[in-house]
């Protein structure tokens, strides 16, 4: 028992002065750590409305300074406008700060130099203490409008780009040898990206420049490869090139050979980068030339057949029609030829290419619009209908002059026959006087007037025919000269008569006028169609008019038999005229 107090008692001694020790450190802790609490309190009293001691922003001192005082002298030192002075490939430009929306913000930088210490762990105090020992050196609050510095640098890259260039062949006629060679130029690009951060930093720098932007080159042809490609234009140009085709050869002079040559780019696997070619513009102009001297228009086939015809058709209510034989003649037609432009235009470039004088020029033959054999199976009358007026009057004038425009037009098969279109507007330059037309309602005097007479004479022929009606309108009240529900009015460019040939050929127009009447015949190859016009009764409209259904019957060669109805509303009775 002895023995063990005697080993703690050994053991508490030694204790005893670890914990002095311990004691001790923790009095010169807290005696620090309390002057430091003091020292800082102590300045954060003193600067309590002042900028934190060591700091300095824009080159300037602000310690000490109040927030006011701190904007004040900022914005003298900021108040010059900043621009920076750019090269590039030896040109010089200037990037102003304000045309691109760059700024420095004096308000929130005079308020980060005052926050500039407080801020930070334990409430900013030990920030406040490190900037005792270390100055604190500030940059300003700036605005920086990215887009608007791209935009100034696109700018600048279009004065500054430039595509690289192969150089080219000029022609000279007068000259000896009559081409020359323009030397090939490098390319360059201005690289946009690294030049928008080289004026974003140089602006944030406050440093006025020079900048040197940083410019890429693309490399091209050498001089002497384009001058080898010029001597081969000499040489080449030494030799007329014949162009065979046709019934006789052509020559083409070195004054006409030397404005289509160029300098081309090789394809890719060639051992050269550039050779002898031609300008694809100048050998078109050139085969154009070339296709007025050679082109040779076909002849349509001439279909003769009476003007006024034997079998008669007109008036109001139901009516019966069938094709009938008739007296057709026919004047032969033939084949024109052209020149192939664009296998032509090949030709030509490929010789050149090629080093050779001699080249084929591709004819073809060109078939006319109406054929010898398909304007032979015209025999028959398709369809007539007369309309009658009253004699001398202004309007008749008009109606035998659009007749006279469309007598002897042939119409194909398959194609769309527009009476506008192949009369064009009636003008008193064409002859065309003013006489009674229908506006809005209303008969009124216009150059022109009365066509609408021929257009519905014109409709019921081919009504008659059989043939499909593409558009027609009927006048908006009713004029008791024209075929009830069987009538259309014409205006240009607005109001059209269209009908297509719907025959396996061709149709002829005819047209015939005396002093009461105009007649349209329709000749082509009788298709077994026969017509029947079904007139309904007329049905009173509350505005004074009425309407009508007129039903167009066909029955074809196989015995199909198609009805056609159509209405027509006249809204209102005539005016008087």
């Amino acid at each position: 028992m002895s023995a063990l107090n005697s080993i703690a008692g050994a053991q508490g001694g030694r204790g005893r002065p670890r914990q002095r020790g311990l004691r001790r450190l923790a009095v010169i802790t807290g005696t620090v750590l309390a002057a430091w609490l003091a020292v800082t309190v102590g300045v954060r009293l003193a600067y309590a409305d002042k900028i934190l001691p060591g700091t300095t922003m824009a080159g300037l001192s602000l310690g000490g300074r109040s927030p006011e005082r701190a904007r004040e002298l900022l914005a003298a030192a900021l108040a010059r406008e900043q621009s920076v002075r750019l090269t590039a490939d030896g040109r010089r430009f200037v990037v102003r700060a304000s045309e691109v929306g760059y700024r420095i913000d004096v308000p929130a930088s005079a308020e980060r130099a005052r926050s500039a210490g407080r801020d930070g762990p334990l409430a900013g105090l030990w920030s406040t203490l490190a900037s005792l020992s270390a100055p604190r050196k500030l940059e300003p609050v700036e605005h920086v409008n990215h887009r608007r510095i791209a935009e100034r640098i696109a700018e600048i890259a279009r004065a500054v780009d430039r595509p690289a260039s192969t150089g080219a062949l000029i022609a000279d006629p007068n000259a000896v040898g009559m081409v020359r060679a323009l030397a090939p130029r490098a390319g360059r690009t201005l690289d946009r990206a690294d030049a928008v951060a080289a004026v974003v930093a140089a602006l944030h720098d406050r440093r006025p420049g020079p900048v040197a932007l940083s410019v890429q080159t693309q490399a091209t042809v050498t001089q002497d490869e384009v001058q080898d490609v010029a001597d081969r234009a000499r040489a080449y140009l030494r030799t007329p090139v014949q162009l065979t085709g046709g019934q006789r050869t052509r020559t083409l002079t070195a004054r006409q050979t030397v404005t289509i040559l160029a300098l081309e780019r090789t394809p890719k696997a060639s051992a050269t980068a550039v050779r002898l070619g031609v300008d694809q513009g100048r050998v078109k102009q050139l085969v154009s030339t070339l296709a007025r001297d050679l082109d040779r228009p076909p002849r349509d086939a001439r279909i003769k057949a009476p003007a006024q015809p034997t079998s008669i058709l007109d008036g109001q209510g139901d009516l019966r029609w069938r094709a009938r034989r008739a007296r057709v003649r026919v004047i032969p037609g033939g084949s024109g030829r052209g020149l192939q432009r664009a296998a032509a235009a090949a030709a030509l470039a490929n010789a050149v290419r090629g080093g050779r004088h001699t080249v084929a020029l591709a004819l073809k033959p060109v078939p006319p619009r109406i054929k010898t054999r398909d304007a032979r199976a015209v025999t028959s009358l398709l369809g007539t209908f007369t309309t009658r007026y009253a004699c001398c009057q202004p309007r008749v004038r008009n109606i035998r002059l659009i007749a006279e425009a469309v007598d002897g037009s042939v119409v194909a098969p398959g194609e769309r026959f527009s009476l506008n279109e192949a009369t064009g507007e009636r003008t008193g330059a064409d002859g065309y006087v003013r006489a009674p037309f229908i506006a809005y309602g209303k008969i009124v005097p216009s150059v022109g007037g009365g066509v609408s007479q021929f257009s519905t004479t014109m409709y019921n022929a081919a009504y008659f025919a059989g043939l499909r009606i593409d558009t027609h309108r009927p006048h908006s009240f009713y004029i008791d000269r024209y075929p009830v529900g069987r009538e259309a009015t014409l205006n240009f460019p607005d109001i059209d008569l269209t009908w297509t040939n719907d025959t396996p050929s061709p149709v002829l127009i005819r047209t015939a006028t005396d002093a009461t009447s105009v007649v349209v015949s329709l000749y082509g190859a009788d298709t077994g169609r026969r017509v029947r016009a079904e007139t309904g009764e007329r049905t009173s409209l509350t505005t004074g008019g009425f309407a009508i259904t007129v039903r167009r019957v066909l029955r074809y060669r196989s015995g199909r038999v198609v009805r056609q109805p159509y209405t027509t509303r006249y809204e209102r009775p005539p005016p008087p005229e």
